[in-house]
């Protein structure tokens, strides 16, 4: 990367280190397996519904998702190099995050912000 004097931003640093931060599926949506986790997690964190809802949810949410090799800025999460990050229009306040054809966790704002101001508070 040739910068005339420019020091590069983490975006261009990521760009060199992970190749393009959107991707296309890799799998057709209705053959990614949803784990037990991730419905679990999609309940707790995004909404209290019943595992089926949750699962028809998380399923529409994969219809619609796209996908990126590293995740928004707001997903505050440690790179996996196997994992992708999904974010449907539908939902954009929602990550699926996929291993394979496996949707392995889902995270959200609000979850991340709770956990944020909780470890603050046990920080002080």
């Amino acid at each position: 990367m040739e910068t005339h004097g420019i020091i590069p931003t983490q975006d261009d640093i990521l760009a060199l280190a992970l190749g393009p931060a959107e991707i296309e599926p890799a799998h057709d949506p209705a053959e990614i397996v949803l784990s037990t986790h991730a419905v679990q997690r999609y309940r707790e964190r995004v909404e209290g519904v019943s595992r089926r809802l949750a699962a028809r949810r998380l399923r529409s949410l994969l219809a619609t998702a796209r996908w990126r090799s590293r995740p928004l800025p707001w997903t505050d999460v440690v790179l996996h190099p196997d994992v992708v990050y999904g974010y449907s229009p539908a939902r954009p306040d929602v990550c699926l995050l996929m291993s394979g054809r496996v949707l392995v966790t889902v995270l959200s704002r609000r979850f991340l912000r709770q956990s944020a101001a909780v470890s603050r508070a046990v920080a002080r």
